[in-house]
């Protein structure tokens, strides 16, 4: 077993097939047999019928003074005998071959009846099974039984020879079938091979090339498609990651830089630049490149499927409620408008999510802000708005993105520093099953940007 599990497809196809069609062709060879032997039997029963018949008709207009064993004769045939026994079950006429004999069964049938067994005999020293037939007669001087037997050898002889000949028949076929199915399984897979090979010809910094489709519609153009598709996903994650690399070493370099000249200055020309003129100038730079280094850990937990931080239930109200109030102080009209709203996430990535978007409302507003929560259906929804000059329409699919600056002097004080915020904000939302996105402004008071992150309600699914 073993061994054909370790075989490859064509081999374990072509052992299946030829196994089911060997079981197939023994169950209709021993349908064959079986309808054979009952034929024959069937077939031997009425000849010892029809010659018990035959003498019970002489018998009957006769007698049976005038049999004698020589009438009885089957010219010599050991496989059919007749024998006449009178009222008292002695012998009267028996066939040559069994003259002298006692009677060869037990069975008196009333006149009129028979009686049909299988008995085992031996004759001319040789023993057969006999189906025999005993009729019951009247006649002149009677009762008389005349008894027919006739043997059921040829039956199991003519058995045994349709059986081995029908299995010696099955070998060519089987044969002929494991070819045939063994090249139609290589020919069904030869596409599977093409686009293997195609695969492995594939460069692994380069995806461009595709699988071709084979015709038809079948499992085999289904898994072209799915390669096809995951050869997508590959490529635009590779393209994704590149970006992200040149982008995020792109951000990285400037505050080095920066950090890189203070310190050239401070050490070749110590008279230009004290302790404390050094520290004002590098600490600013540390601190922006801790807010990108934390920013881009976020963005790797939420892209990583393996990471299953705890979850547990979360007043997504409590959190918009804490968030508003602490920019309360910052010099905005804050409208918190928080009414229940439970959702099951892991509550510092929650928390982080609502902070960024309301720490870019706080950064683009003029005067206020307006936070709300709820619920729409099977979504808890988190809405934050402002008064500030809101996002460009051609802008609003891509400000989830990455590295996305619409406004540089803006953006250096929102979503850390490197315009990361918005992107964290959808990561953490599809990690939770919902979703965030730009809506049009609903208030009047609140003409500018309006964002809405919706999540699955706890206990509920989508």
């Amino acid at each position: 077993m073993r061994s054909v599990l370790r075989a490859g497809v064509r081999m374990r196809a072509t052992a299946v097939a030829v196994v089911a069609l060997a079981l197939a062709l023994a169950v209709a060879e021993i349908g064959v047999v079986l309808l054979l032997e009952w034929s024959l039997d069937k077939a031997t029963t009425d000849n010892a019928r029809s010659a018990a018949r035959q003498v019970s008709a002489q018998i009957a207009r006769e007698g049976a003074q005038g049999l004698t064993d020589n009438d009885l004769a089957s010219t010599g045939d050991t496989a059919a005998v007749i024998q006449v026994l009178d009222a008292a079950g002695r012998p009267l006429t028996s066939d040559p071959v069994i003259a002298g004999r006692p009677p060869i069964t037990t069975a008196r049938p009333a006149p009129g009846t028979e009686v049909v067994e299988t008995t085992p005999l031996s004759v001319s020293g040789s023993d057969q099974n006999f189906r025999i037939v005993s009729v019951g007669i009247p006649g002149p001087g009677g009762p008389y039984t005349v008894v027919s037997a006739r043997s059921l050898d040829p039956i199991d002889a003519a058995s045994i020879r349709l059986t081995l000949l029908l299995g010696l028949a099955s070998l060519p076929l089987l044969v002929i079938a494991a070819l045939a199915v063994y090249r139609a399984v290589g020919s069904a897979l030869r596409p599977v091979e093409h686009m293997r090979r195609t695969v492995a010809e594939i460069p692994a910094r380069d995806v461009k090339l595709r699988v071709p489709l084979p015709p038809g519609k079948d499992e085999v153009h289904r898994l072209a498609t799915t390669l096809n598709d995951m050869l997508d996903r590959l490529a635009s994650a590779q393209e994704a990651q590149r970006r992200f690399v040149s982008d995020a070493s792109h951000e990285l370099r400037s505050p080095l830089s920066t950090i890189t000249t203070a310190l050239e200055v401070s050490a070749h020309h110590p008279e230009t630049m004290d302790g404390k003129e050094l520290v004002d100038v590098i600490s600013p730079e540390i601190a922006r490149l801790r807010e990108l280094v934390d920013d881009l850990l976020v963005l790797a937990r939420t892209d990583d499927s393996t990471d299953s931080p705890a979850r547990v239930e979360v007043d997504l109200d409590d959190l918009a409620r804490a968030e508003g109030e602490r920019i309360s102080s910052a010099g905005l009209d804050v409208e918190i408008r928080a009414l229940p709203a439970k959702v099951h996430g892991n509550l510092e990535q929650l928390r982080r999510a609502v902070r960024n978007l309301v720490d870019n409302a706080r950064d683009h507003a003029q005067q206020r802000i307006k936070v709300t929560t709820g619920t729409s259906g099977a979504m808890a929804v988190l809405e934050v708005s402002d008064d500030g000059p809101g996002v460009p329409e051609a802008d609003r699919a891509r400000i989830f993105e990455r590295f996305v600056r619409l406004d540089y002097s803006r953006e250096r004080r929102v979503g850390g520093a490197a315009g990361l915020g918005l992107a964290i904000v959808a990561g953490i939302a599809a990690r939770h099953g919902g979703r965030a996105r730009y809506c049009d402004a609903e208030d009047a008071r609140y003409p500018g940007a309006h964002f809405r992150l919706e999540l699955p309600i706890y206990g509920q699914r989508r």
